[in-house]
């Protein structure tokens, strides 16, 4: 799967209606193949992050699997490898050729544990990011780019990036 371009991102952070209506047709496979219905009373700032996420995010649902999690990162990754295996531990997850243990309590909690832990892996070259919008839900949705574009980001819209994402920390989980 591939991430979103820069024109994409400019979209998610400066986008108007036109520019809403064009990314929904150049995406509109995706979005029908997800039975996607906008919700036209919502405000179009509103919109752009619920459609954006469609298409990029990674959802993870509060009882999903551990490695299922781990799987779906793993594609949003280009050019790199991620596979998974459970054990009576947790997870064993090989990234890039490199074995890391995941500990997992085997609880509720083993959700966030999971995400932070593949986001340790991968934190010299990507960051994993959940939009805000989803956090009250039991399904969360999370999008995954490159260190240097979240950096840009959040120098470029400090504040609207706060509005449309929560960075991972220690606390967060399902609600």
């Amino acid at each position: 799967m591939r991430m979103p371009s820069e024109g994409e991102l400019t979209f998610l952070f400066e986008g108007d209606e036109p520019q809403l209506h064009q990314f929904i047709e150049n995406h509109r496979e995706t979005l029908e193949r997800q039975r996607f219905v906008l919700a036209d009373e919502l405000a179009i700032e509103k919109q752009i992050p619920i459609v954006f996420a469609y298409v990029y995010s990674v959802i993870v649902d509060w009882g999903e699997f551990d490695d299922e999690i781990v799987r779906l990162f793993g594609e949003r990754l280009q050019d790199e490898s991620v596979e998974v295996t459970t054990t009576d531990k947790g997870l064993d997850v090989t990234y890039n050729g490199q074995l890391h243990p995941i500990a997992l309590t085997f609880s509720g909690k083993d959700r966030y544990i999971t995400i932070r832990g593949f986001q340790e892996l991968i934190r010299d070259k990507y960051e994993i990011r959940l939009f805000e919008d989803s956090y009250w839900s039991d399904t969360h949705e999370f999008l995954i780019l490159p260190k240097q574009q979240w950096e840009e980001l959040d120098t470029r819209y400090p504040a609207r990036n706060r509005e449309i994402f929560r960075i991972i920390d220690d606390t967060l989980d399902f609600p």
